[in-house]
């Protein structure tokens, strides 16, 4: 065998782990962040504020619900009027007082907080 032909083959034994290195699956890193409501505002029922984090732009899936309850069975979802990753504004649907309110950010849902001196 030729000098030449001795390199080929040890240059493509030397690519070898790195081909199969290409092919090797990899581990998905979940950077999903919970959805987290920390305080409401309810001065004024025209325009109720909710802070938290990771709320997200308010595209998609992304709403705000309000049940009577802390499950949640009779709850009536809400759109908002304004939207940012750490604060939201809605305005407080008739006769909704004392009652509990959770965001949903592109399909994920907050922790619920409750919802006090409303109409």
């Amino acid at each position: 065998m030729k000098r030449g032909a001795h390199i080929l083959i040890l240059g493509s034994l030397a690519l070898f782990p790195l081909m199969l290195m290409a092919c090797a699956p990899t581990a998905a890193i979940a950077t999903e962040l919970p959805i987290t409501l920390i305080s409401t505002q309810t001065a004024n029922p025209e325009a109720v504020v909710l802070q938290g984090r990771y709320f997200g732009g308010g595209h998609g899936d992304s709403y705000i619900m309000i049940a009577r309850d802390v499950t949640g069975s009779d709850a009536i979802r809400v759109d908002a009027t304004e939207w940012t990753p750490t604060r939201i504004v809605f305005s407080a649907p008739p006769g909704s007082g004392g009652s509990f309110v959770w965001v949903v950010a592109d399909g994920r849902q907050s922790n619920p907080l409750g919802l006090t001196n409303l109409p």
